[in-house]
């Protein structure tokens, strides 16, 4: 069964129809209408852009859908079809011609440039861009002069045409003097991680980067993921030379991801233990980086000065070649207006006994990710700083073993979550696992948001807990109230038995705090059936979670 994604802005006579027919038929209908409209339609001359729609013709239109829209709403389920077709008939029409009378043409080229640019940076995903920028170089001659001579609109550019990349390289040409994001994503999903079986080489990653760093000043973002060593390490030693060689490097947000099998080191440069000669990020030339994500591969962490991000990501690396702790530490204090540290299954470099240290205060921390650490090694991480201020916080891949102890040390600190993550977390059924638990949540007290994926029904559960029965062990310093985390609103819900979700929605709702919104995320909602979508449906409205960006709630409640 469809469901409707996001962003919905309001709710419409659209949505009524929507849900009145089913997403998919909805769209079908307007398929069909517009196909109907320009096959009936003749092409536009000249002449009929000073032509006026009759201003009679239009009120008329607008009378006769606000009778129908009234009509759908107080019929509801049983309004004839024939009228839902025909309100979105008129619903197309009164745009249709709105827009065939509307004189684009007669507005200043630089009005029409900025209208480009809404429309192509307003999508909420990387292909929809994409296809937004061929459409407007379709349209006519000079949309397409206009388009193609505004280089923003495509210094943005995903290589996702396969080699020689011809259409990438082409919008790179385009591009111009702009300023450029570039992302190349060359995981093969056929890959059976054979190094000598991979399509993607070091080859053609040298011969890609040495057209692409003719620009290499102008490089703002670079997003590189591959699944071997050779391509990565081409990546990072073309990188080393050219700021060895003085070419400047203004890399603002840099990502590389080598997404084959973790803790493998093997490629050119490299020995077995991975610390032969690792290269110095951009040649030492890192004064205009704010963010950085090493996934899988390293870089030497002395001699590579990392000042002043905002977002730190660092993930798969075997625990030899990752920062030592007082490197880690020197980072950490170097950063102060660090807004985003996601640690997955790497960190600093563990003691056997760590000296006494004061945390490092990260004030302007908003976000926290951690995930793939034994129970003591997470403790150790975060053990290592202060966060007053976070709002979101990801716990994932928890899974190894009673993880009790990480929350009993995270209840105190991090009082300001608005968003949670739990991804495959486990904590034991027993009762101190529940207390932990019910204690954690009752210090979350502005948790709105909750995403949710393999985690026991049982911890869906202690949500339900009235804390004040736990008065005398909670060791709380506020005031109890008789309901955990009141502010939850909205879900966000993979990899659960549905049933959980139900049990837990209804629950909430008889507790007079009900859940308002669950989305699910995609491609597992296309898995549920459609006894599940209702069942859910009964208890809150249902959405599909947007891929590659965040939801409207998630915006708001980190104030963006």
């Amino acid at each position: 069964m469809e469901l409707p994604t996001q962003p919905l802005v309001q709710v419409t006579t659209v949505t009524w129809l929507a849900s009145l027919l089913g997403t998919q038929q909805y769209a079908s209908l307007q398929a069909r209408i517009l196909r109907d409209t320009l096959a009936n339609t003749l092409e536009p001359t000249p002449e009929d852009r000073g032509k006026i729609i009759p201003h009679e013709y239009l009120v008329k239109l607008t009378q006769e859908i606000k009778i129908r829209e009234d009509l759908i709403k107080h019929l509801g389920p049983r309004v004839d079809p024939a009228v839902i077709s025909r309100t979105a008939q008129c619903q197309f029409m009164e745009i249709w011609l709105y827009w065939r009378a509307f004189r684009l043409h007669d507005l200043p080229p630089e009005i029409i440039t900025n209208i480009f640019r809404l429309v192509v940076w307003s999508t909420g995903h990387l292909n929809e861009g994409v296809r937004q920028r061929l459409w407007l170089t379709w349209v006519c001659r000079s949309w397409r002069a206009l388009a193609i001579g505004d280089a923003t609109l495509w210094n943005a550019i995903w290589f996702r045409d396969p080699p020689p990349y011809e259409r990438s390289l082409e919008w790179f040409s385009r591009a111009g003097s702009a300023r450029i994001d570039i992302r190349l994503n060359e995981r093969d999903p056929q890959w059976g991680q054979n190094e000598d079986q991979h399509k993607f080489t070091a080859e053609q990653m040298s011969s890609l980067l040495d057209k692409l760093f003719v620009k290499l000043p102008q490089i703002r973002m670079l997003v590189i993921i591959v699944d071997n060593w050779p391509p990565a390490i081409t990546v990072l030693r073309k990188l080393q030379a050219a700021g060895n060689a003085g070419i400047p490097i203004n890399i603002e947000r840099l990502e590389i991801h080598r997404t084959g099998k973790p803790y493998i080191w093997i490629g050119p440069g490299f020995e077995c233990d991975g610390r032969r000669d690792p290269p110095i990020l951009n040649g030492g030339q890192t004064q205009m980086l704010n963010h950085l994500c090493l996934s899988g591969v390293h870089i030497d962490w002395n001699d590579t000065p990392l000042r002043n991000l905002t977002a730190l990501d660092l993930r798969s690396m075997p625990m030899n070649v990752v920062p030592s702790l007082a490197r880690f530490r020197e980072i950490l204090l170097q950063c102060p207006m660090l807004s985003r540290l996601a640690l997955d299954g790497s960190g600093p470099q563990p003691i056997e006994k760590p000296a006494d240290h004061v945390p490092v205060d990260l004030l302007h921390l908003k976000a926290l990710v951690l995930g793939s650490f034994s129970p003591p090694y997470a403790c150790f991480i975060v053990s290592q700083f202060n966060a007053p201020h976070l709002l979101d916080l990801t716990l994932m891949a928890l899974n190894h073993d009673d993880y009790s102890s990480l929350i009993i040390l995270l209840t105190p600190k991090f009082k300001a979550v608005r968003l949670l993550t739990l991804y495959s977390v486990q904590v034991e059924i027993t009762p101190q696992g529940k207390l932990a638990m019910i204690r954690w949540f009752q210090s979350m007290p502005d948790l709105a948001y909750a995403r949710i994926a393999q985690i026991r029904a049982n911890i869906l559960k202690w949500f339900h807990e009235d804390p004040t029965r736990y008065r005398g062990v909670l060791q709380t310093d506020t005031c109890l109230g008789p309901i955990l985390c009141p502010k939850l609103k909205t879900l966000e819900v993979q990899a659960m038995p549905y049933q959980s979700i139900v049990e837990f929605c209804q629950r909430r709702r008889e507790m007079g705090v009900p859940i308002t919104k669950i989305y699910l995320n995609s491609p597992w909602s296309s898995s549920l059936d459609a006894n599940a979508v209702i069942a859910l449906r009964s208890v809150a409205p249902v959405y599909v979670a947007p891929m590659g960006t965040n939801t409207m709630e998630e915006n708001e409640l980190l104030g963006r």
